[in-house]
């Protein structure tokens, strides 16, 4: 019976997600600057839709800093601030977004270097 109840609450968990296992949103900033161009603008509405239409995947902002959280005081903070923030607008509530560090960023292509003007947010790992 407990066997039987561990599985349909998993395969009920499972149908929630839709499944997936969930995406990453690069969101890339010009050199010096934290203010979100329209390609920017754009990778967080899209991490938000799709957040939105997947309830209950978590959601984590990672910065290229090693503190963990938001140092407003970095470059880096300032940038997760603003994604932070733009979540936020698009309605996706505070107690649902974890903010991580890192410093061992890669872009999308495999490639060093581009992490320093790069936050991700990743819904679903």
């Amino acid at each position: 019976m407990r066997y039987r109840l561990a599985v349909l609450l998993l395969s009920t968990l499972l149908s929630a997600c839709g499944g997936q296992s969930g995406r990453q949103f690069p969101v890339f900033f010009q050199p010096y600057d934290a203010n979100l161009d329209l390609q920017a603008q754009e990778a967080v509405h899209q991490a938000a839709a799709f957040a939105k239409a997947h309830p209950l995947m978590p959601l984590s902002i990672v910065g290229q800093t090693p503190y963990m959280g938001v140092e407003v005081d970095t470059m880096s903070g300032q940038r997760t601030q603003s994604v932070l923030n733009a979540l936020l607008r698009e309605g996706i509530g505070r107690m649902r977004i974890e903010i991580v560090g890192s410093d061992r960023l890669l872009d999308p292509n495999g490639m060093p270097n581009l992490p320093a003007q790069r936050v991700d947010i990743h819904v679903g790992f």
